[in-house]
């Protein structure tokens, strides 16, 4: 929730494949199937959905994200990296060939420093990509919230070359009241499942086992601290018994995904030999390989007035960084090719049940979509930089 191990299988309806589309521009709207074991994984209020297993190809080339909302990126300059106003820019990622092994919002040592400095708004913190929900809004036009993750991995040697941790926590804020702030993860979950996949998630949508009373992390990792200093991330999460740091609760977003049955019945089990079938999600910086969707926050998003919140803060956090751990990073932790990229796009408020579940429209439907919305005066677009 990536980003954020996130392996799903498409449930079949009547033994008819899903379409594929091709994605063209932010204004096209994704559509995802009924949330089953079989189709989705959560990753505590993250319900993540695989590109790939899905049929989806979902492009994302600097032309292509320019009218997205971006969050982090590898790509220097607009419009890529520039978001419409009240919302942070584009972070920039670094590159994990002969750069740093993990990123941070707001993170200078590794020049990840908050875009356009803190209190451009207010709500606007110096570690974490922010947005005022009512220009968050303005975006979806009357959407849910679908945020979309690259994994650009080695795609080659070792199958761990092409694994990276991930953690993430959203916070809603409300500027009048902080006693009312909340708090959202993606991180990872107990193995509910019995899929015995350590640092994973819950099959299906399990999003509503974690809602309730929730407070600030402030997780150190991947940053610096010393190794063993107790986890303050959120209880009862489990990860690799050989880590005893936050990294326990860091996601493994994995590039090979092994299931137990065909794609559309299978479900995530260890790559051990005795798998099934596979599928790949390590797919670079220009196709996307996840979609997760939080079911709590797009809940609150649809609240006339926002329910009260103003600002969404979200503090990510991916790959290793040795002095946290005290020790050299474990395989399938670090960063190690090019730039990983996260962007918001629009998901259909109402989920598929039918033959053609999992699509974005035509490129030809998206384009009439954009004509109309733009000559409504509904639709933002993203300022260009001269």
């Amino acid at each position: 929730m990536k980003l954020n191990k996130l392996m799903v299988g498409l449930m079949f309806l009547s033994g008819t494949a899903l379409s594929t589309s091709a994605w063209a521009d932010c204004p096209g709207i994704l559509t995802v199937p009924t949330p089953t074991p079989t189709n989705s994984i959560t990753f505590y209020d993250g319900l993540n959905y695989s590109l790939p297993i899905l049929g989806l190809s979902v492009q994302s080339t600097p032309g292509q994200i320019s009218d997205c909302i971006v969050v982090a990126t590898g790509v220097n300059g607009g419009p890529a990296t520039t978001n419409i106003a009240g919302m942070d820019d584009a972070y920039q990622t670094p590159s994990g060939t002969g750069g740093p092994t993990y990123f941070r919002t707001g993170d200078a040592s590794i020049n990840a420093p908050d875009p356009g400095g803190a209190l451009e708004f207010a709500g606007d913190t110096a570690n974490t990509w922010d947005t005022q929900l009512s220009a968050l809004s303005t975006f979806l036009a009357g959407n849910d919230m679908v945020v979309y993750f690259n994994l650009n991995q080695i795609n080659s040697g070792d199958s761990t070359n092409q694994d990276l941790f991930i953690w993430a926590q959203i916070r809603l804020v409300d500027l009048e009241d902080p006693t009312r702030n909340l708090y959202f993860y993606v991180a990872a979950t107990p193995d509910l499942g019995g899929t015995g996949l350590l640092n994973s998630g819950t099959p299906g949508d399990a999003t509503a086992l974690f809602t309730g009373p929730q407070t600030n992390a402030t997780c150190t990792y991947p940053s610096a601290g010393p190794a063993g200093t107790p986890d303050p991330c959120p209880n009862g999460l489990v990860g690799s018994p050989t880590l005893l740091t936050d990294a326990n609760y860091m996601v493994r977003a994995t590039g090979k995904i092994c299931l137990n049955g065909p794609v559309g019945f299978g479900t995530p089990v260890p790559c051990d030999g005795n798998e099934f079938t596979s599928v790949n999600e390590n797919l670079g910086a220009d196709e996307v390989s996840s979609a997760i969707v939080f079911p709590e926050i797009n809940a609150i998003l649809a609240l006339p007035g926002f329910g009260g919140y103003d600002v969404l803060q979200a503090d990510i956090r991916y790959g290793c960084f040795d002095t946290a751990l005290g020790t050299a990073c474990p395989p399938g932790e670090v960063q190690n090719n090019g730039y990983e990229q996260i962007f918001i796009g629009r998901v259909n408020p109402q989920v598929c049940v039918g033959p053609n579940c999992g699509s974005v429209p035509e490129p030809a439907t998206v384009a009439l979509l954009g004509l109309g919305l733009l000559g409504a005066g509904l639709c933002r677009r993203k300022g260009r930089k001269s």
